[in-house]
């Protein structure tokens, strides 16, 4: 585990992975410590917030979703901002990376 991930719940264990529900086992720990990169790239949370906010606007502008919708979203977006900026957001190694974290989170 790098020392970044080794306060992060679900580092260890690898508990609720988003990939490979089909298997009957789990990647080796070996491949989870790989995979996870939420110690190193949780501080990009602005950005990849910035990036959910203009998907999300793009897809109201095209009519795929709701306006209503699109300002839910960027309501959630915003509120999980303000959770990773006080430091009261919970990161989880097992959903890996920062947009998997806040996409769970919304």
């Amino acid at each position: 585990m790098t020392g970044s991930d080794k306060d992060i719940p679900g580092a260890e264990s690898g508990k609720s992975s988003i990939w490979g529900g089909r298997f009957s086992s789990g990647p080796s720990q070996l491949m989870q410590e790989i995979n996870a990169s939420i110690g190193y790239d949780k501080r990009l949370y602005q950005q990849d917030i910035a990036g959910s906010r203009a998907h999300a606007s793009m897809l109201a502008a095209c009519g795929i979703i709701s306006e209503a919708d699109r300002d839910a979203i960027h309501g959630g977006l915003q509120s999980i901002a303000e959770e990773i900026g006080s430091g009261t957001f919970t990161f989880s190694a097992a959903l890996e990376d920062i947009h998997m974290n806040i996409e769970s989170r919304l």
